[in-house]
C-alpha cells in the first residue's frame, strides 16, 4: 500500500510540475509585429507585340524578414505567426490609367502569394484588395517561417504606355516567439 500511495503522490507530483512548466513556459512568450513594406515604382512600357495596344510592366523588389529586429532576435525561437492584413495603395500615377491584366505576387522558393485584378482603373489613393479569398495569406505566414529573403512582385498590362505608377503594399504580422526555446 505504501508503494501505491508513494507511485500516487509521484504521478501527481509530476503532473503538477508539467503543468507549472507549460504555464510557466506561456508567461514568458512575446508578441511582437513584424511588418513590411516596399514601393514599386512602375514604367508602363510598349509591349514587344506588333498587334498589342496595351503598356506593359514588371516589377520585383525583394524583402528580408530579418530586417525587422525582434524578428532577427527571435528567429530561432518563432512559435507561430499570424499574418493580420496584407494592402495594396497607389501612392502616384500619371496619367490615370487602367490596369487591365495585373498579377502581384508574394513569393520565396517554396510559397506563392498571388493576387489578380482586371480592367481596375487606378488613380492616387485607390486601394487594392489583397485578401486571403484563396490562402494567400497562409502562404505568406509561410514565407515569414521561413526566414529567408522573399520576393513581392507586380507585373501585367495597362491601357496606357509610357505611364508611371507607385504602389506601396503592406504586410502586417504578428509574431509568437518563445526566448528560451530551442
Amino acid at each position: 500500500m505504501k508503494n501505491l500511495t508513494k507511485l500516487f503522490l509521484g504521478l501527481l507530483l509530476a503532473g503538477v510540475v508539467l503543468t507549472g512548466c507549460k504555464e510557466a513556459e506561456e508567461l514568458i512568450e512575446v508578441k511582437f509585429p513584424a511588418n513590411y513594406e516596399a514601393e514599386l515604382d512602375v514604367t508602363v512600357v510598349p509591349s514587344t507585340s506588333a498587334k498589342a495596344t496595351n503598356g506593359v510592366f514588371s516589377v520585383n523588389e525583394t524583402i528580408d524578414p530579418t530586417s525587422d529586429s525582434d524578428f532577427a532576435k527571435y528567429l530561432n525561437n518563432i512559435r507561430g505567426i499570424t499574418i493580420e492584413e496584407v494592402s495594396g495603395l497607389i501612392l502616384s500615377v500619371e496619367p490615370n490609367i487602367t490596369l487591365t491584366s495585373t498579377v502581384i505576387t508574394v513569393s520565396n522558393a517554396n510559397h506563392t502569394a498571388t493576387w489578380e485584378f482586371t480592367n481596375l482603373p487606378i488613380t492616387v489613393g485607390t486601394e487594392l484588395t489583397l485578401d486571403n479569398n484563396n490562402g494567400q495569406w497562409d502562404a505568406i505566414e509561410q514565407i515569414l517561417l521561413d526566414a529567408e529573403i522573399f520576393n513581392l512582385s507586380i507585373s501585367g498590362q495597362a491601357n496606357e504606355e509610357n505611364a508611371k505608377f507607385v504602389v506601396l503594399v503592406s504586410i502586417n504580422s504578428e509574431v509568437l516567439a518563445n526566448p528560451i526555446s530551442n
